[in-house]
């Protein structure tokens, strides 16, 4: 079933609150009150962590806690903690989880009695410890949030309690333990319950009802599933979710495939991908919308400086008219002072065209570097580019571990230094393999293989840049440790499929890749091990003949249920 744990938030209207709480900050800030400013920092922390910008919601977050002293009031210190903590467990740093919450919970007042902050800490424990695989400590951390809630008479917290008391037995019952997979429903029905009385419409109830759907179908109960997600399909549409319609749909189709229904299968697997298709295209007409909208507006101030120009050259053949005239009537002093206003124009001429040229040269290269050529070409000759729809490309993640740690102990220029160092190394491995880099993210970098042309080497090219790019990690590394200085290491994912790709954006446009491909890399890295490049089975396949591979078995990745994997060595 669904392994869901939910940490408790603050509700509100993220994509137009963050200007609001900034304005609001500008203004305590300009009064000096480091309290609401603090407090403010939270909020907005939080509104960055439901947004998506992980590494924008540590920063503010943190600016939040340093921002706190005395006499500001210490029960919101507690609620900044919590948002900062949920920032953690985004970034499945688990262990710095915990020790924040347990100190937080130490230092807690009693006085304060329990609430939405000392239930999120209890909450937010309770999570990193399954997430590091605690099991017995985190049903135990789950059972005190319950107890908690029930005393508080708190309807939401209890209703978010048995959310997590129901997904915690899930995880346990790896799908087939039917006494953990009791408990799980027992509690997600008291959930269910709950909900109804409240907001039995909403998101909240969409996700019960998917969930519910999934342990009907780890039972064997495959009529049921099928009830309870279409239920959850109907809030879905109401709402306007497409991405979870497009994940309903194939939960139908699994449903009715394990139903020995495979007609009905596979017409319920079709829906699926025609949704699916909908929701790249919707993407896709938007970033091609976003790229004419900037040609159109660059191609109006091109037709400006063209006009400009015309009118110069028109005033440039009057003055040289009128010159003309006056050597007929003047000699002498005149022509000696029309030569050098002559030589002088044509050595101007001569500066001007090689400043334009030199221009011209730094615009290509500057294009080059941010696209690749083949898509710098379409853009110069069409005035935009289309998406591409490429069936096989092999996606490379890398995330340094430690690096956290490290930013900690060096200064923010040593710290840069590092990571560019590291970097550089990366595009260069990149450009001996022809992979393309697609972006970095904080400390992680992206590339692909087999794009923007496709080719048939690309599996094997991004393995082989992969082994490289530890290679110079451990390195740095080994060089780190003989100075006696902090490091960081490193874990890579790979894995092989299609993806579409294309221009997105309007200002500081850059080329990048979408779909199920580049998530499932992105696991593969995450479910990786440090050191270790974590391959998919669809890549090993590709590559097992020309390296030597040790297969994993199949391991759990976030979101994606068991998969199999491998750890590639070096070449065999």
């Amino acid at each position: 079933m669904a392994e869901t744990l939910t940490r408790h938030r603050v509700e509100t209207d993220y994509s137009s609150s963050i200007s609001k709480i900034n304005r609001a900050y500008s203004i305590y800030a300009q009064h000096g009150d480091t309290c609401k400013m603090a407090w403010l920092s939270g909020h907005i922390c939080n509104t960055y962590d439901v947004l998506g910008k992980l590494d924008s919601a540590l920063i503010v977050g943190q600016k939040g806690l340093s921002l706190f002293r005395p006499p500001c009031d210490s029960l919101k210190l507690m609620s900044i903690t919590v948002f900062v903590s949920n920032v953690y467990l985004s970034l499945g740093e688990n262990e710095k989880t915990l020790n924040m919450c347990e100190d937080a919970l130490r230092r807690w007042n009693p006085s304060w009695g329990y609430g939405t902050s000392k239930d999120g800490l209890y909450t937010n424990r309770a999570i990193s410890l399954a997430y590091m695989g605690r099991f017995d400590e985190a049903l135990e951390a789950f059972r005190d949030v319950l107890s908690n809630a029930i005393k508080a008479q708190d309807a939401m917290l209890i209703r978010e309690a048995y959310m997590n008391m129901g997904g915690m037995f899930g995880m346990l019952s790896g799908g087939t333990d039917q006494v953990m997979l009791d408990s799980a429903e027992k509690y997600i029905f008291k959930a269910l319950e709950l909900i109804r009385t409240i907001d039995p419409i909403g998101k909240d109830m969409m996700t019960l009802y998917s969930n519910v759907a999934a342990l009907k179908a780890d039972r064997g109960d495959h009529k049921a599933s099928l009830v309870y997600t279409d239920s959850s399909i109907a809030i879905a549409k109401r709402l306007g979710d497409l991405p979870m319609q497009i994940t309903l749909l194939r939960h139908r189709s699994k449903n009715y495939r394990d139903m020995g229904d495979h007609r009905t299968a596979l017409d319920e697997l079709e829906n699926y991908i025609i949704l699916n298709d909908s929701l790249l295209n919707i993407e896709k007409v938007k970033s091609i919308a976003d790229m004419q909208e900037k040609y159109e507006s660059e191609k109006k101030a091109g037709e400006i400086k063209e006009l400009k120009i015309q009118n110069l050259d028109s005033q440039l053949k009057q003055e040289r008219a009128t010159r003309t005239r006056n050597i007929t009537i003047i000699i002498g002093v005149i022509i000696l002072l029309l030569a050098l206003a002559l030589w002088n124009r044509l050595s101007y001429t001569r500066r001007t065209k090689a400043v334009i040229e030199k221009e011209k040269q730094r615009s290509e290269e500057l294009l080059l570097n941010i696209l690749p050529e083949e898509v710098a070409e379409e853009l110069k000759d069409k005035g935009h580019s289309d998406a591409q729809l490429i069936d096989h490309v092999t996606v490379l993640f890398t995330d340094f571990k430690g690096f956290t740690a490290l930013s900690e102990q060096v200064t923010p220029k040593e710290l840069v230094a590092d990571l560019h160092e590291c970097f550089s190394a990366f595009d260069n491995i990149c450009e001996k393999y022809g992979i393309e880099k697609i972006k970095t993210i904080g400390d992680a970098y992206m590339a692909a293989g087999g794009l923007p042309s496709p080719n048939t080497t690309h599996a094997q090219d991004v393995v082989n840049a992969a082994l490289e790019m530890k290679e110079v990690v451990e390195k740095g590394k080994m060089k780190k440790v003989e100075q006696g200085l902090p490091f960081f290491e490193i874990r890579i994912g790979v894995h092989t499929g299609p993806v579409v790709a294309g221009i997105v954006g309007v200002k500081k446009f850059q080329y990048d890749i979408w779909g199920d491909t580049v998530n499932t890399a992105s696991r593969m890295e995450s479910s990786g091990e440090v050191g270790k490049v974590n391959i998919s089975e669809t890549t090993y396949e590709l590559v097992k003949d020309q390296f030597t591979c040790e297969y994993r078995g199949e391991v759990e990745a976030k979101g994606k249920g068991k998969m199999k994997m491998y750890f590639v060595k070096n070449l065999g």
